[in-house]
């Protein structure tokens, strides 16, 4: 019995992956066995030439991961501009116009409504990020997820210039097919939302198609509304229900291999 189980701990230790940002990783390798290897052996040498002959031999490697390879804008137009119609918030309509003479209203309860071109406000205030967008019901290692360079014009400049009246709890975006999409303002806020112009250095209409569109950190595709036409800020009675909260697949960005070498 005390063989058996130092067998079996033995198996299960040579095939643990211990995993993080580099490792080192077990694998165990049995030879197969080859007749013209047999030898004699006297009963007392039996069960230690036994236990040598399912000895596994560990194997030692290292292994590193990281998150920085970017989707091209080709894939990105395969999979969340051309296939899918309406995931990541597409418009009926993504004609392409002149995104930078764009025109965005905010409104609602503000001091100070205004309208003003992409151009405009992109001039004022506009970040370059490394975001994600995955639909909300991605299984693991799905293919509707996509990591890209991000430029825009951030939300919090908009609310800046806008100035909220006291108690303003919710931000609408509205699309130019009438289509709005309304979520808490401190999401909005929090989730470091842009209002993006440009996918990995070109206009959106190399990659999701149409002018402009929202991007979110960890927030769910369908929230991605494009071709905004307006903003508005508002006090609501009841805030507005967070991206996904509810659903059953609520959406957390899940791993995908996209290359593997062996050195």
């Amino acid at each position: 019995m005390t063989d058996i189980k130092r067998i079996t701990l033995s198996s299960l230790a040579a095939a643990t992956l211990l995993a993080s940002g580099a490792g080192t990783a077990l694998a165990a390798d049995y030879p197969a066995p080859d007749s013209s290897d047999a030898v004699a052996v006297s009963p007392d040498s039996a069960t230690s030439v036994a236990d040598q002959e399912r000895a596994p031999r560990i194997v030692e490697g290292t292994f590193s991961w990281d998150q920085a390879t970017l989707t091209s804008n080709e894939r990105i137009s395969q999979m969340f501009n051309k296939a899918v119609a309406h995931l990541c918030g597409s418009v009926a309509d993504l004609a392409q116009d002149n995104p930078l003479q764009w025109k965005l209203a905010v409104s609602g309860d503000v001091e100070n409504a205004f309208v003003a071109t992409v151009d405009e406000m992109a001039a004022a205030d506009s970040v370059q990020d490394t975001m994600s967008c995955t639909c909300g019901a991605n299984p693991a290692d799905g293919g509707a997820t996509i990591t890209a360079e991000v430029k825009g014009i951030p939300i919090t400049y908009l609310i800046e210039r806008a100035e909220p009246r006291e108690g303003a709890n919710a931000i609408t975006f509205v699309s130019s097919d009438g289509h709005e999409t309304t979520v808490p303002l401190s999401y909005a806020i929090g989730r470091h939302a842009v209002i993006s112009y440009e996918v990995n250095g070109e206009d959106l209409s190399a990659s999701v198609g149409g002018n402009n569109q929202l991007w979110m950190t960890r927030t769910p595709a369908g929230y991605f509304v494009r071709d905004i036409v307006e903003v508005r800020i508002t006090q609501e009675d009841v805030v507005p229900p967070a991206p996904g909260e509810g659903h059953t697949y609520p959406n957390s960005p899940n791993v995908g291999i996209t290359t593997a070498s062996v050195s």
